[in-house]
This record gives structure tokens, C-alpha cells and sequence, in this order.
């Protein structure tokens, strides 16, 4: 999982940031995920005191040194219970849904996963007092100042609101909220129904991946470099308010992407571009990079190819192993 390399150390130590994380008590949210996984290693071999929380978190699922926290945000009275115990310093509400599809049985799901039990965390929290509260929102959310656009997906809905209520928490209630809006994340240890991992292990297995046409653009930051992101917006001072974009900054279509991969792979297999329909309604998904340099300081590590190179040797070497 993630540790972070000595170059990402010594920025938080050029940041005077080295220390920040060092026996602060920090909560995360939907633990077991990609990210939250990753971020909870971090955060240990950063020396925080860390609380997993997710309602399929096991002991098994993590270092000793993670405390694990079975609850489902979705009943508010555990959310409570479970907050008042912990009584974090930190929070990184990663719990949610996560499923883009334009489907309307996903309508209420993505409501109660992303949004009740995201205002049953902000209550709990509210009564008794944090430092940080980073809640994840999505590249997902319409971009009306660019895009002039509407939500596309009822994922992307209810991460639209979740922002207007973790602002208004903000705002009326004071709880020091600040959104992070990660991009396209990859890496090691993803789930092979998202699109990079799909196509790295189809091609690793000598089947053609079925991709859509490929002419989505997406900012894919790769996951140590989104970690980084997650704890300079965790850690950093005077950001309550703000909404933060986790990106690099760089536009690639999903076309180029899954070239690069068939390249470094170098398989007589190829993706079979128009096997799926496109989702309707796309636009560019950029993240505003100078406001976050601005913010926190952020600069991307990791190049796309680069990125890309490092996963492809993770899954290579998790095919060979089995």
C-alpha cells in the first residue's frame, strides 16, 4: 500500500508539514475502498492514530497499528456512538456509493450511501468538535462556471448536494469542512471493474479489453500522488470552506490512456474501441490545478505513463503469483 517516498517526505518537510500527522487522532470513512486503504497506511507510517471506519472493516483488512470501526453511517445512533469513542482530531469522509452508471434504481441507493449518512457524520461531528473534516466529493459534479452542465449520473446528484451540505455545515454550523474532489485515480490494488485495472489485467490475460469509444477526457492521477493531495488538504491550515480539486491538471482521453497501456504492456492484443456505448452527457473532467497549488502546495510526482508503468508491474506480478 502507500508509504510515501522519500521525495514526498521531504516536501511535507520543506512544508513544514513533516510532523503534522504525528499522534493526531484521525478517522476515516469508507476505510476498505481504494483510497481509503491507501490514505490509512499513509496516515500510519505518518505516526497518526488511526480509526478505520467502514461497515465491512475487519481487523484482517489493515495493519495492527489501524483501529477498525464496523458501522454503517446510514443509522445514526452507531454513527454517534462510534464518533463520540474515537473522538477524532482529523476526519477523512471517504464512505459511498460509487457506481457512475445513468441507471434510475441507483437513484435512491446513491442518495441514502452519499448523502444520509454523510449529514449523520456531519451531526455527530458537529456536537463534538474537529480540527479537519476533508469530505471526498467527485469530479463527477457538474462544473456550471466551465461547463454550464447538470448532473449526469444520480451518483453525481448526490455528491453535488453533499457539497452544498458540507459547506453549509461550514458555514451555519462552523464544522471545518473542506471538499476534496479527487480525478480519475489509479494504481495498485484497484478493483478490475474500473476502467485502468480492466484494461491492464484483459490485455495481461490475452483478452481484447471492450472499451467505448474513447473519446472521454479525464485528469488520471495516480495514487500515491492523490494520497499526497488527501493529506496536504487534511493537515493544511486556513482551508475550512474551501473546495479543493485533486488532479494534475492534465487532460487525456480514455483512447490515449488505454493506448499507452497496450504499449508498455506490448501485447498482439488490442482494445476493442466501440464495443460500448459512450455514457450521454459527458464533458472534460480537468482539475483546476493552479487554485490547488495555490491552496495546499500540491504538485503531481508521477506522469501518466509513469503511473502507469507501476501498476501495470503490480497486477503483472499479482497474475504471476497466482
Amino acid at each position: 500500500m502507500s508509504q510515501l517516498t522519500e521525495i514526498q517526505k521531504a516536501q511535507l518537510q520543506a512544508m513544514g508539514m513533516a510532523n503534522s500527522c504525528l499522534g493526531k487522532r484521525v478517522l476515516v470513512t469508507g476505510a476498505t475502498g481504494f483510497i481509503g486503504q491507501h490514505l490509512c497506511d499513509a496516515l500510519v507510517n505518518l505516526g497518526a492514530d488511526v480509526f478505520a471506519l467502514s461497515r465491512s472493516a475487519t481487523d484482517d483488512d489493515f495493519s495492527d497499528k489501524v483501529k477498525v470501526c464496523p458501522v454503517d453511517l446510514q443509522d445514526q445512533e452507531a454513527t454517534e456512538r462510534v464518533v463520540r469513542m474515537v473522538q477524532p482530531e482529523i476526519v477523512f469522509h471517504l464512505a459511498g456509493l460509487v457506481n457512475t452508471q445513468q441507471d434510475l434504481s441507483l437513484v435512491i441507493p446513491t442518495l441514502k450511501n452519499n448523502l444520509t449518512g454523510s449529514i449523520n457524520l456531519f451531526l455527530a461531528l458537529t456536537q463534538i468538535g474537529c480540527e479537519r473534516v476533508v469530505v471526498i466529493g467527485s469530479s463527477e459534479e457538474p462544473d456550471v462556471s466551465r461547463f454550464g452542465s447538470s448532473p449526469n449520473s444520480p451518483y453525481a446528484a448526490a455528491k453535488d448536494a453533499l457539497t452544498s451540505y458540507a459547506r453549509m455545515f461550514h458555514k451555519v454550523f462552523s464544522l471545518p469542512v473542506v471538499v476534496a474532489r479527487p480525478y480519475m485515480s489509479y494504481g495498485p490494488h484497484q478493483v478490475t471493474s474500473k476502467i485502468i485495472p480492466y484494461t491492464i489485467t484483459s490485455l495481461l490475460s490475452g483478452v481484447p479489453p471492450q472499451i467505448s469509444s474513447g473519446r472521454r477526457i479525464c485528469d488520471l492521477i495516480y495514487i500515491q500522488d492523490l494520497i499526497m493531495a488527501l493529506l496536504l488538504t487534511g493537515f493544511k491550515p486556513d482551508l475550512a470552506g474551501e473546495v479543493v480539486d485533486l488532479g494534475t491538471g492534465i487532460g487525456t482521453t480514455i483512447h490515449d490512456a488505454v493506448q499507452i497501456i497496450t504499449e508498455i504492456i506490448d501485447t498482439p492484443k488490442y482494445p476493442e474501441f466501440g464495443a460500448i456505448p459512450d455514457r450521454l452527457y459527458e464533458y472534460p473532467q480537468i482539475a483546476d490545478i493552479a487554485k490547488t497549488k495555490d491552496l495546499i502546495g500540491f504538485q503531481p510526482n508521477w506522469s501518466l505513463r509513469e503511473g502507469l508503468e507501476l501498476t501495470i508491474a503490480w497486477y503483472r506480478s499479482q497474475i504471476n503469483n497466482h
